[in-house]
């Protein structure tokens, strides 16, 4: 049982119910050539491994594996998926989409395909990818404009509907920056401008900048993540640069703002077969383990895991019942109480907290009860919402939501929470037959927060900041737990 999983968030404020718990999905290898040695090659991947330079040596580096040895490496690793990607080139020699969908269907349970076109040949390449998506799970498109010479702003059409199909089936587009050290490179092709104008003209896909050197042109690129809210990075073996992967990662780390901006948009591949995702695994873990708990907790939650939230289809969790990583059990209906001056309305609501520490989110739950007395009572405009926590480790706390403060709020409580309590003299050992060791899960409660809060109705709404937000404190747990709501509105 990892440490991040103890005290992970309740994400739903953040990414939706259905990535409200992390870990119910698996951990992705988000780059991997469908190079093994027990599966056919194309004519044109045969060419690519036998490119060599003036010197004799192999332009694309590859081990000789087999497709059982790439499901141990997964295996070790942790890693329950990989993505297979295709490298077109418009050249005698490349990685075709022939080769990713015969991997694909070899073990489609294990892989998901990322289909490469040449923009240049854009036109014919909608009615191709509609016909590999019969066969296989297609996930992105990946374009190499700097091999393929391809302008990636132009007002072609047939390249625009391309996008806008993609769009509209969650296919995310990876922009391959060129780095694979393969002859005829045109790095003009993927200039920081260009990638900043098609970003500029297309904000509502998905793109992830991948190939980056972190001695070279990382963080140029990077800027963009800061600019633009759809830009992704991945980070795989070319972006190494002669590091280890630890100080690769270290490296990365350690760039101002690199983790509060990018932990919800990396991927990290490890192009197997160039190098082994377990290297790569190994280096993420080591690079993290001395970094702040918050930060420690929240890239080992989300580092291999981001690319779930791509696209739908990418990670299947149909046989997980996800109501039972819902907070709110139940809300039931309101006892009324009506006098000639006022009309009180009481609900009692039953939560549920999921991690050891959890802040949970309830502005969403207030303004649903608020709706729910509003509408039994049209004609009612003013009065008073009062909320109280019965529980002696739980606590109301009114807050921003920016969701880096709520991380920052909610790791904050579980960092107190989890420090040494074993010299306190808190037990009830003696009165409940029960060993009872949380102090600091008290403490916290009187300390932050409120045990109730009354808040002003005027003209049906709450009489609150524009920033104020509201949670609840859970510790000691997971546990159930309940809150009593009372409305008064006034005749």
């Amino acid at each position: 049982m990892s440490e991040e999983r103890l005290y992970q968030p309740d994400f739903s404020s953040i990414f939706g119910k259905e990535f409200s718990n992390a870990f119910l999905y698996g951990q992705i290898d988000s780059l991997v050539w469908p190079i093994f040695t027990d599966l056919e090659k194309s004519d044109t991947l045969k060419n690519l491994l036998k490119l060599k330079d003036n010197e004799g040596r192999g332009y694309f580096y590859h081990r000789n594996i087999s497709l059982d040895d790439e499901k141990i490496e997964l295996n070790c690793s942790n890693i329950d998926l990989a993505l297979i990607q295709a490298l077109e080139l418009g050249r005698e020699y490349g990685i075709p989409n022939s080769n990713v969908v015969a991997t694909v269907k070899k073990e489609p349970n294990l892989f998901r395909a990322v289909l490469s076109f040449n923009i240049s040949q854009i036109s014919d390449s909608l009615s191709e990818l509609k016909s590999l998506e019969k066969e296989v799970n297609v996930v992105g498109i990946v374009f190499y404009p700097s091999y393929t010479k391809s302008e990636i702003i132009t007002d072609n059409r047939p390249f625009d509907d391309f996008l806008e199909y993609c769009r509209n089936k969650d296919y995310f587009i990876k922009i391959d920056i060129g780095n694979l050290m393969l002859p005829k490179n045109y790095p003009e092709f993927t200039s920081y401008i260009k990638i900043k104008s098609f970003l500029s003209k297309h904000p509502e896909n998905i793109v992830i900048l991948s190939g980056l050197d972190i001695s070279g042109d990382f963080n140029l690129y990077y800027q963009l993540v800061k600019l633009y809210n759809n830009v992704w990075i991945e980070i795989d073996p070319r972006s190494i640069g002669g590091m280890t992967p630890t100080d690769c990662f270290k490296e990365l780390f350690s760039i101002k703002g690199f983790i509060q901006n990018c932990w919800h948009r990396i991927l990290i591949g490890s192009a197997t077969p160039t190098l082994e995702i377990s290297q790569m695994v190994r280096g993420f873990l080591e690079a993290t383990e001395d970094l702040a708990f918050s930060q420690k907790c929240i890239l080992r939650t989300w580092g291999f895991r981001n690319g779930n939230r791509l696209n739908s289809s990418i990670f299947s969790i149909e046989n997980i019942d996800l109501k039972q990583f819902e907070t709110i059990i139940k809300i039931d209906n309101p006892y009324v109480l009506e006098s000639e001056n006022e009309v009180n309305l009481i609900y009692n609501i039953k939560l549920r907290s999921f991690s050891i520490t959890q802040l949970i989110f309830l502005t969403q739950l207030i303004k649903e009860v608020l709706s729910d007395s509003l509408n039994k009572f049209p004609n009612l405009q003013n009065g008073e919402f009062f909320i109280r926590t019965y529980h002696t480790t739980t606590s109301l706390i009114v807050n921003e939501h920016e969701f880096g403060n709520y991380l920052d709020m909610h790791y904050m409580f579980a960092e107190i929470t989890r420090k040494d309590s074993s010299k306190s003299l808190h037990t009830v050992r003696a009165l409940e037959n029960r060993a009872d060791f949380n102090p600091l899960d008290h403490q916290i409660a009187t300390t932050y927060g409120h045990k109730q809060l009354n808040l002003p109705i005027i003209k049906r709404n709450l009489e609150i900041g524009s920033r104020e937000n509201f949670y609840i404190l859970v510790t000691f747990g997971p546990r159930v737990f309940q809150l009593y709501i009372q409305i008064k509105l006034l005749k």
